[in-house]
């Protein structure tokens, strides 16, 4: 066992890879490969101090020396199990440190990266991370000045710095920053909403922050707002000029989708606002749909609320309108799909066939006879976390638990419809939509924190470059498109396949069959 408390670094020394250091709370401890397992011995400290908490850690220029970064700014210089020196490095915590051929590179809280000789005596050159220091180059913007800096590695010259607001940056020796790529921080992002008219669109997550994107070559972020709570919905008014958030407190603000100054702001409910949608046309209503199973309907001129959409058993996952505006479908967590007149919330009955004759100016619904074919064999009912129809009504994309991004034919009639299936986020993929012009899909990561631009190709103009993503599910006689691979799994005779091997021929008498010679007993 390494510690009690939490330990936040290990480090296989490269000279003599049988030893290893740990790091973390109130813990450093040398550790030797002994048999089968690890004999570990605490750090020394001796007359120099107490034990503090240590961030991160490397190995020097000798097996025996070894430098860790404290809770406090300093760097510790070991030798062997020995404190031998510690050196102020950084105001706050040190929280990243990279061995070079001939000296240190740190990192800490206070936002500064600082180059050091190889015996930690002089401080040789420090960069502080500012906006003002971006090389003009960069790709975005920078959240704040002073980010605190999480990693540090190095390559061609450059050093690489990743800060705790989820921005990679490339520092170069003589002085100027790139900021190389940048998302979202901690929590999840969910609320996704492209622009109207407008090669952009805008995120909100549970790190709190609001923030616009560049969808064209450039793909950087364009603005970037901090808001009083986390989000998980947003949407661009049909003029593009408006952008309602709704946030996890159960209120939501309109904000000025160029400058994102607020514009208002209401709460009626305590619960996470789980969808937002400006209707049709002029933009007049807005709907708002929260986790306590009601949906409030706001006249946007007037900023009052006008309806309360009442019925639903559980929260409401996915909201539409239809093209006159008057008529709202509404998912639930317990897979109701549900109707209400607008803008008074009554609620409505309506058969499937005639849904399939209403005219949606936007499909974002997972339920229903016209989508029943995007559900996997296997799972449960919230699988499927997001779908988005392109305008011409003629291709449905998904987000799915497993991380898969599909396109489906529409309508997506009966069971297991076939797909195609592409690769790229690392954990569930919270929602999906298209562009104004269906050129790109753009699709959101919950855990992964990320945001991705897909291309994509009318059947028959697609080019035979190579592609990143895994494309899968062809429709080919072998692969049926299927979402599982219980269904291949079912089909194939074990029985046949077994028989159908060639036997290794047997020679002399099977043991059941021989004769056996008899016991003493029975003579």
């Amino acid at each position: 066992r390494g510690s009690k408390d939490k330990i936040f670094v290990v480090k296989i020394n490269p000279y003599m890879p049988d030893k290893l250091i740990t790091v973390g709370i109130k813990h450093m401890k040398f550790w030797r490969r002994a048999g089968g397992g690890l004999i570990g011995r605490k750090g020394c400290i001796g007359a120099l101090g107490r034990t503090d908490t240590m961030m991160c850690a490397v190995y020097g220029w000798t097996e025996e020396m070894a430098f860790s970064g404290t809770s406090t700014g300093d760097v510790c210089i070991w030798r062997d199990v020995f404190l031998i020196k510690t050196v102020k490095a950084h105001d706050g915590p040190v929280f990243s440190m990279h061995a070079l051929e001939k000296g240190f590179v740190t990192g800490g809280k206070d936002g500064v990266v600082a180059l050091w000789d190889d015996t930690f005596e002089r401080c040789l050159k420090t960069y502080a991370i500012k906006r003002a220091a971006l090389a003009p180059g960069s790709k975005g913007l920078l959240l704040e000045d002073n980010p605190s800096i999480r990693a540090i590695s190095l390559g061609h010259g450059h050093i690489l710095v990743g800060t705790k607001n989820g921005e990679i940056l490339e520092v170069d020796k003589s002085g100027p920053i790139t900021l190389l790529v940048q998302g979202h921080m901690e929590g999840e992002v969910w609320g996704l909403a492209t622009h109207p008219h407008l090669p952009i669109c805008a995120t909100v997550s549970d790190d709190k922050t609001l923030r616009i994107w560049d969808l064209s070559p450039s793909h950087c972020m364009l603005a970037v707002r901090k808001l009083k709570k986390g989000g998980r919905c947003c949407c661009f008014s049909p003029d593009g000029k408006a952008l309602a958030v709704g946030l996890n407190d159960g209120s939501f603000l309109i904000v000025n989708a160029d400058t994102l100054e607020d514009l208002v702001s209401f709460q009626h409910r305590k619960d996470v606002i789980s969808e937002i949608r400006f209707s049709p046309g002029a933009g007049k209503y807005l709907a708002v749909a929260s986790c306590d199973n009601f949906v409030d309907i706001y006249n946007v001129m007037s900023s009052k609320r006008v309806g309360i959409c009442k019925g639903a058993s559980s929260y409401i996952t996915h909201m539409d309108w239809d093209m006159r505006g008057k008529l709202l479908q509404v998912n639930t967590g317990a897979k109701e799909q549900l109707f209400f007149e607008a803008p008074r919330g009554k609620k409505q009955t309506i058969p499937s066939l005639e849904v399939e004759k209403i005219g949606w100016a936007s499909w974002t619904s997972v339920l229903g006879s016209c989508c029943e074919g995007i559900w996997p064999i296997i799972g449960e009912v919230t699988d499927v976390t997001a779908s988005c129809l392109t305008s011409d009504s003629k291709v449905l994309a998904t987000g799915d638990d497993f991380g898969f991004v599909k396109l489906f034919r529409y309508p997506a009639k009966g069971k297991f419809g076939k797909f195609k299936r592409y690769v790229a986020h690392s954990t569930h993929v919270t929602n999906v939509r298209w562009t104004y012009d269906d050129s790109l899909l753009v699709t959101v990561g919950g855990a992964d924190t990320s945001l991705m631009l897909w291309t994509y190709e009318m059947e028959g103009h697609r080019d035979s470059r190579q592609c990143d993503s895994e494309e899968s599910d062809l429709d080919s006689e072998e692969d049926g498109g299927y979402d599982s691979d219980v269904t291949r799994e079912n089909e194939i005779n074990y029985t046949i396949k077994a028989l159908s091997t060639n036997i290794r021929p047997m020679f002399g008498i099977k043991p059941h069959l021989q004769q056996k010679e008899p016991t003493l007993d029975e003579r």
